[in-house]
C-alpha cells in the first residue's frame, strides 16, 4: 500500500465520520489496524525510506506511526529530535524480543524491583548525586530519585553483575530520551546491556573490557600513528583515557545532544561506531599531544573529550571517515590470544580511496633499557625511556587467563599444561532475560575427564616412610600458593571426595564460584 493508494481511505473515513455520531467509534478501530500495519512486522518494514516518508504525508496518525518503522536510515543520517527518537530507540532495542517477568524472583516487574532494598543502595546513592549535574533534570530531587530507582532495579535484575559505576550514565542517558516512562527506561536499559553485549563489559575481572582496550590501541596505531607515537612517548595507552568512553558510550564526557546522536548510530551499526568516534576525538588532538610533556599530557588526556570542538554532525562525519569494520574488530579480537605482538597495518589507496588492512604478528619488542650509552667523543647521552603507567589489563599470549570465547584454551589446559578449566563454555545465556544455566551433563563429564587427565599427568605418587604410616607426598613442582587453588586428585588408597575434590582448581576460580551461586538462584 503506497501513500497514493491510501488517500481514498482518508476521504472515506472523514465522510463516514460526518454522516452521524454512530460511526465515530469506527475511528479507533482504524487506528488499531494502522498500528498493526506500522508495527515491527508491518508494511513499513518492506518499504524504502523514501516511500515510508511518503506514507507519513497521508494523515496525522500515519505521520506518528510511520516515524518508528523506517527509523534506521533516518536515525543514521539526521537528528530525529526528542519526539521521534524515543519510538525509534524502542523499535531497535525492544523490537522482536520479549523480556520475561516472573513474580517473586529477581525477574519481577520493574514496579516491584524498584521498591526492594539492594546491597548496592549506598553506592548507588553516592553516584546518583554526581551523575550529569549539568542536566537540569538530575539537579532536581525527583530526577535523582528516578535514577536511583532504576539503578536499584537493574542491580537486582542483573544479579550476576549487580551495580557498577558507569551504569549510572547509561541509565541517565535513557532517562533523557524517556523522561516520563520509567518502565520503558528499565526495559531499554536491559535490552541495551543484553542485546548489545554491554553487560559483558561489567562482568567480574572485566575480561571483555581488557580485550576492547587492547583492540583500540592497535586501531589507534594503525589509523593514527602520530597519536600512537605520542602516547607511547608519554607511557600511556587507552586504559588511561578511554575506559570511561567504552563503559558509558561517551555519556560521561560528551554533551548529551552529542551522546544521543552517537547512540543513534550505535544502535544501528554496533560497536564499530564507538571505535570510530574514539578515533575522531583523538584526531582532533593529534597535533597537540606531541607538544606536551608527560605531566601535561596526563592531565590533558583525562579531559580533552569534554572540550570537543565538534558539533554532533561534525563529529559523526569525522568518525565515518575512519573505515573500521566489524570484520576488523573480529580479527583483532582473535589475535588477542596470539603469543607474538600484534600490529594492525592500514593502507589507503590515494587513487581509489579504498582502505586495505591486515592484522599481522610481529616480533616482540625488546624491553627498554635504562642504561645510558656514553659517547667518548661528544659525551652525549641517550634519553631515558618513558616510564609506563601501571596497567590494569595484561595480555597473556597463551590465553591461559582468558575465557574460551576470548581466546582462552578450550581443552582446560593452561600455558604450563596444568588444568585450569572454566565453566563458561557450558553456560547457556538467555539474551532476553540475562539468565544463565549450566549444561549439567556436559559439565560433569568435562570435570571428570579433566580430573582423570590431571591424575594421569601427575603420575604415581611417591611414598615417603615416616615414623608412623606411609604418607603420600605431593609433587615438588607445586608451590604452596598453587596448592591453595589446585589439587592432584585423591591420594592413593583413599576414596575420591565429592565435587570439590573432583573439580580440583576449577571451582576455586572466582568465575566458577559465581556460576555456582548463579545456579542456586535459578
Amino acid at each position: 500500500m503506497t501513500a497514493a493508494a491510501a488517500a481514498p481511505l482518508r476521504g472515506t473515513a472523514a465522510t463516514r465520520g460526518a454522516q452521524g455520531s454512530n460511526l465515530v467509534p469506527e475511528i479507533p478501530l482504524q487506528i488499531k489496524i494502522w498500528e498493526r500495519l506500522f508495527g515491527s512486522a508491518g508494511i513499513v518494514q518492506c518499504l524504502c525510506a523514501s516511500d515510508a516518508r511518503r506514507c507519513r504525508g497521508v494523515c496525522r496518525d500515519w505521520w506518528r506511526l510511520a516515524g518508528a518503522g523506517a527509523c534506521e536510515e533516518e536515525l543514521w543520517n539526521v537528528d530525529l529530535g526528542d519526539v521521534r527518537r524515543g519510538p525509534a530507540w524502542k523499535h531497535l532495542l525492544l523490537g522482536g524480543i520479549r523480556l520475561k517477568n516472573r513474580a517473586g524472583t529477581h525477574q519481577d516487574y520493574y514496579e516491584k524491583l524498584c521498591e526492594q532494598e539492594s546491597q548496592y543502595d549506598s553506592v548507588i546513592r553516592r553516584d546518583v548525586n554526581r551523575t550529569l549535574p549539568q542536566e537540569e533534570f538530575f539537579r532536581d530531587k525527583q530526577g535523582q530519585q528516578t535514577l536511583f530507582r532504576l539503578l536499584r532495579a537493574l542491580a537486582i535484575r542483573l544479579s550476576d553483575i549487580g551495580y557498577c559505576q558507569s551504569l549510572n550514565f547509561i541509565v541517565a542517558t535513557l532517562i533523557g530520551v524517556f523522561p516520563d516512562d520509567e518502565a520503558a527506561v528499565f526495559q531499554c536499559a536491559l535490552a541495551l546491556l543484553l542485546r548489545y553485549s554491554m553487560a559483558d563489559l561489567y562482568r567480574p575481572k572485566f575480561a571483555k573490557l581488557g580485550v576492547i582496550v587492547w583492540q583500540f590501541d592497535r586501531i589507534v596505531e594503525g589509523f593514527l600513528p602520530k597519536v600512537h607515537t605520542a602516547l607511547v612517548r608519554h607511557g600511556v595507552n587507552s586504559e588511561y583515557y578511554a575506559i570511561q568512553w567504552f563503559l558509558t558510550l561517551f555519556a560521561s564526557d560528551l554533551a548529551q545532544p552529542i551522546v544521543r546522536r552517537v547512540w543513534d548510530r550505535f544502535l544501528v551499526a554496533g560497536w564499530r561506531v564507538v571505535v570510530q568516534v574514539g578515533l575522531a576525538l583523538l584526531y582532533t588532538v593529534q597535533d597537540v599531544l606531541p607538544t606536551l610533556d608527560s605531566c601535561q599530557a596526563l592531565r590533558f588526556l583525562k579531559t580533552f573529550a569534554r572540550q570537543c570542538p565538534y558539533s554532533a554532525e561534525q563529529l559523526l562525519n569525522a568518525a565515518a571517515s575512519f573505515k573500521v569494520s566489524h570484520r576488523m574488530l573480529s580479527a583483532l579480537e582473535a589475535a588477542y590470544s596470539w603469543e607474538d605482538d600484534v600490529q594492525l597495518l592500514v593502507i589507503k589507496d590515494l587513487n581509489s580511496g579504498q582502505v586495505h588492512w591486515a592484522v599481522q604478528a610481529i616480533a616482540p619488542s625488546k624491553p627498554s633499557s635504562s642504561v645510558r650509552r656514553e659517547s667518548d667523543d661528544a659525551g652525549e647521552e641517550d634519553d631515558e625511556p618513558p616510564m609506563e603507567l601501571p596497567r590494569a589489563f595484561s595480555r597473556n599470549g597463551g590465553g591461559a587467563e582468558l575465557p574460551p570465547e576470548l581466546g582462552g584454551p578450550l581443552d582446560g589446559t593452561g600455558a604450563d599444561g596444568e588444568a585450569c578449566g572454566t565453566v563458561l563454555p557450558f553456560l547457556l545465556h538467555n539474551l532476553d532475560t540475562g539468565e544463565q544455566t549450566v549444561i549439567d551433563e556436559a559439565w560433569s563429564q568435562y570435570t571428570d575427564d579433566m580430573a582423570t587427565r590431571a591424575k594421569a599427568a601427575a603420575g604415581p605418587l611417591q611414598a615417603r616412610p615416616s615414623a608412623g604410616t606411609d604418607m603420600p607426598s605431593l609433587s615438588p613442582k607445586r608451590s604452596p600458593e598453587r596448592d591453595q587453588c589446585s589439587s592432584d586428585g585423591p591420594a592413593q588408597g583413599q576414596p575420591a571426595s565429592g565435587a570439590a575434590g573432583g573439580g580440583g582448581s576449577f571451582w576455586m576460580q572466582s568465575v566458577q564460584r559465581q556460576a555456582v551461586r548463579r545456579l542456586g538462584q535459578v
